[in-house]
């Protein structure tokens, strides 16, 4: 939305009022010629090319092999005078990207700026700035910034997240904020509707109806009840919200920071998990099972329920399931609790800021020209460029609301709807700038999918009472609880799979704790508390 700087001559005004008409048309077409020129030169003045390192997110790499190949990137570097030259790390995973984020920065070649989940990185951003690989960003926010300034200014919640606890600011931040940004669940428990209906069930609400559902999957179904994926046992907040804890995670209780398996409830969860497994009612699977594996048996009918995305597993298992059966039909199921009429405690609510977000590294020259170039992403204007791509090829406006064109619901190359919205603009993953739910609502093209919408969203403010915020701890606290995690939860899931699976007594994790103890999960907590209290004085 920059305007282009203008430079205009003013008119001269002659004393020799007999000029011929030709002379004054002379002098109106060089006056033209000139503010041409000098219009030019100021474009040209702040055009610069900076270079953007981000991985690849998987959305896109299905279609292109760069983000440079976006249409959209054109679009921006007009409306803004910058052209990002995308660097990506190869490799999928997480930790092949931080070996070579790790190899970037000891070698001191960085680029302009960089983009990623910070948490990948030990200490996050404040140990960036205090290594001195990124710089301070809020003189530039400050002057240059007008939109995210604005975004910070009138919602205070969302500057409290971004915001270092000495005031500072390192990242462009990717929010979910305003009129269209409101999602902020986006996953959840999942089931076969089609089967509750035949076998005259309800869907669950309580622990014991899930046991009565899953139950009927087994007997009456030949089915496998429950399936997930193996690093299942670390993320088990699903089930383990109902005895009110969030799994193997930190909780906030009346502002104190607690860690679930300390809990005498996590035992009551390993002991109902240790029956179900022993009973069939859980994959015998669910240790070693990949996503691939995993989506074999929900798409081939072998699986009655399983944690999954809104826009990822039910978008994807439904056709491949209605495909082969026209009656198939998947729903979502409310987190359980132990009671009926009680609320769910915990669920995947995200935060307004994700901690994904643009830092602008210390060797770039460009600081300035990159804050504006990025706040346009904050503008109505960069955000319809970012969620919806260019208007008349990728949508078009109907009652003065986007809506995609066939190029995406219905790609002549036979593209999948994420692939499709990967290969042309930025919508279904986290990037610098403001989301736009109305692509969910054409995203989540399924009944099922937008009845999870509301299902999923329906208890989040509840979690945001108990989940720990994004707190940030200093560099050293960071390193000191990065070594008690990783040490913790390696304990943990090998301990929990063997009560699950029954060859460790639920009784004997009282061991386990005295273990956890002995990992210093104590001063975790003690640093995670450091680190709310300070968050609270923001």
């Amino acid at each position: 939305m920059k305007s282009k700087i203008r430079s205009k001559a003013l008119p001269v005004v002659s004393a020799v009022l007999a000029l011929s008409l030709m002379a004054a048309c002379s002098s109106g077409s060089q006056e033209k010629t000139e503010e041409a020129s000098a219009d030019n030169k100021a474009t040209s003045a702040v055009s610069v090319k900076a270079t953007l390192w981000t991985p690849l997110n998987a959305n896109a790499a299905a279609a292109i092999k760069s983000m440079n190949e976006l249409p959209i990137m054109q679009e921006w570097a007009k409306k803004t005078n910058v052209t990002f030259e995308f660097q990506h790390p190869s490799g999928t995973s997480t930790q092949d990207q931080q070996q070579q984020y790790g190899v970037m920065v000891a070698s001191n070649n960085l680029p302009d700026s960089m983009l990623w989940n910070w948490n990948n990185v030990t200490g996050g951003t404040t140990k960036m700035f205090q290594d001195g690989t990124i710089i301070k960003l809020n003189d530039l926010i400050e002057k240059n910034a007008p939109n995210l300034k604005k975004i910070l200014n009138d919602n205070p919640q969302i500057a409290k997240q971004l915001k270092a606890d000495n005031g500072d600011i390192y990242v462009l931040p990717h929010l979910r904020v305003g009129q269209y940004g409101q999602y902020k669940t986006f996953s959840g428990l999942m089931l076969r509707q089609d089967w509750l209906e035949e076998l005259g069930l309800k869907t669950p609400e309580t622990i014991d109806e899930w046991e009565q559902v899953l139950k009927a999957f087994k007997e009456k179904k030949g089915a496998i009840p429950f399936t997930s994926q193996k690093n299942y046992v670390i993320s088990n907040y699903d089930f383990a919200g109902a005895f009110g804890l969030p799994g193997i995670n930190f909780y906030v209780d009346n502002g104190k920071v607690k860690y679930g398996p300390l809990a005498p409830e996590y035992k009551q969860y390993l002991a109902l998990m240790q029956r179900w497994y022993k009973e069939g009612l859980i994959d015998p699977d669910f240790a070693s099972n990949d996503t691939k594996t995993m989506d074999a048996k929900v798409t081939s009918g072998k699986a009655g329920a399983f944690y999954g995305y809104i826009g990822g597993s039910m978008g994807v298992y439904s056709p491949a399931l209605v495909k082969d059966n026209p009656k198939a039909k998947l729903a979502a199921a409310q987190f359980p609790v132990m009671k009926k009429g009680d609320e769910p405690k915990f669920t995947q609510a995200a935060w307004e800021y994700d901690n994904v977000g643009t830092v602008i590294t210390s060797q770039s020259k460009h600081a300035a020209e990159i804050v504006k170039a990025m706040d346009y992403l904050y503008s109505d204007e960069g955000a319809m460029l970012k969620n919806f791509g260019i208007e008349g090829q990728t949508y078009k406006k109907e009652n003065g609301q986007p809506k995609y064109t066939d190029l995406i619901l219905n790609n002549p190359d036979k593209l999948p709807l994420a692939t499709a919205m990967g290969k042309y603009f930025i919508a279904n993953y986290s990037f610098t700038g403001l989301d736009d739910d109305r692509y969910n609502d054409q995203y989540y093209l399924l009944p099922e999918q937008k009845d999870a919408v509301k299902i999923y969203s329906k208890y989040s403010s509840n979690t945001y009472k108990s989940a720990l915020p994004p707190i940030a701890p200093t560099p050293e606290e960071a390193k000191e609880m990065s070594k008690i995690k990783n040490d913790v939860e390696t304990l943990l899931k090998e301990q929990v799979t063997k009560i699950i699976m029954g060859s460790m007594k639920v009784e004997d994790f009282d061991k386990t704790v005295e273990q956890l103890k002995k990992m210093n999960i104590d001063r975790a907590i003690e640093i995670n508390q450091t680190a709310l209290d300070r968050y609270n004085k923001r």
